[in-house]
């Protein structure tokens, strides 16, 4: 058995974004893309520079990824959007150091 997974990543814009306290290189980040995979279990965040447009990806697997997505399933959005939420998990999971800036669209 074959079996085909295509992947869609649809470009947003939002106007939230991580400066970072210590910049990796660059200063700050924005969510493009956001992939749950509930069958598979994975989570996949993509991530831009807003200056340099450098890409950046983390990828959350197995039993933490499916209960980001429960959390995130059941999340109040009206409170914090899913850009920030995103960003927020970031650096509480230790990946960015920074703060979340901006408002969303």
């Amino acid at each position: 058995m074959i079996a085909i997974v295509l992947l869609f990543v649809t470009p947003c814009f939002a106007a939230e974004q991580l400066d970072l306290t210590t910049p990796i290189t660059n200063s700050a980040y924005r969510v493009i893309g956001l992939n749950l995979d509930w069958e598979g279990a994975t989570i996949a965040i993509f991530l831009r520079c807003v200056a340099t447009s450098q890409p950046l990806t983390f990828i959350y697997t197995g039993a933490t990824a499916t209960n980001l997505m429960v959390t995130l399933n059941k999340a109040n959005l009206s409170t914090n959007s899913l850009h920030k939420r995103i960003l927020q998990y970031l650096v509480t999971d230790g990946k960015l150091t920074g703060t979340v800036s901006g408002s969303p669209d």
